[in-house]
């Protein structure tokens, strides 16, 4: 009996993709490889709830990363879509700001008084650098202790200059630094595991007096309870900075 070896057409269309785009897509968490390859749907025309349908029409319940972000309504949840499409009928830019971004930092300082301020940024990978030079400007320090994934920017992907393998526990191994000035200062830690009772034995040779602490809650399980007596027994001065990076949550409904 021959197997039928017909390829659906998110399998061809991730061939041609394979071709013009570096890795196939952009975001490594929705990359086919990662998942099935060869088999893997890839791409999706509809989505509804917890169900999508690939491009050959099949539904699937969405049980992995659910959009890889916060999505507990559901994919298409229609009093969030017609609030968004009345907006973009008005015209969702001009040359003049936006007021729903005074409207959500003053929400979100609300929620979360113990900061005073709010910044909007582009990417979490800009987020994190920004982070990154608020801290070492405020500190007079250059500590870094990471745990977990930071984006691509020179500084996080600069820890495997010094030992290609210093980021293998945080996203994959190997992570390349072709590109990245052998000059960069790397970030003082290394091998850190992404669980936080472990972090104060990957501190040896950093300035405790003040450091920049960029962590990053799996996307999983749920928070350690230690985690706010392991920050700060890693960094107990007032000059030390921890920041809480790439928050995510996935929970199909």
């Amino acid at each position: 009996m021959k197997k039928n070896k017909k390829k659906s057409f998110g399998q061809k269309l991730w061939r041609r993709a394979t071709k013009i785009i570096p890795t196939g897509n952009m975001l490594l968490s929705k990359n086919p490889n990662r998942f099935l390859p060869g088999k893997w749907p890839t791409y999706y025309k509809k989505a509804k709830g917890c169900f999508i349908w690939d491009l050959d029409g099949k539904k699937y319940i969405d049980v992995s990363t659910m959009g890889f972000g916060t999505n507990i309504l559901g994919y298409s949840n229609s009093k969030v879509d017609n609030v968004v499409s009345n907006f973009i009928k008005k015209g969702n830019m001009s040359t003049l700001n936006s007021p729903e971004e005074v409207f959500l930092a003053e929400k979100l300082v609300q929620m979360h008084p113990w900061f005073k301020m709010v910044r909007f940024a582009r990417t979490g990978g800009e987020a994190n650098s920004v982070a990154i030079r608020i801290s070492r400007a405020a500190s007079g320090k250059d500590g870094v202790a990471v745990c977990g994934y930071h984006g691509w920017h020179d500084w996080y992907l600069s820890s495997n200059l010094q030992d290609k393998k210093n980021l293998d526990t945080h996203l994959f191994k190997s992570l390349q630094t072709d590109g990245i000035p052998k000059h960069t200062k790397p970030p003082k830690t290394h091998k850190t595991s992404k669980h936080t009772q472990k972090l104060p034995t990957h501190t040896t040779g950093i300035e405790t007096t003040s450091v920049t602490l960029l962590i990053n809650s799996e996307s999983n399980p749920e928070p350690v309870p230690s985690l706010s007596t392991e920050v700060n027994t890693i960094s107990p001065a007032p000059s030390s900075s921890a920041f809480f990076a790439h928050l995510v949550t996935s929970m199909p409904v």
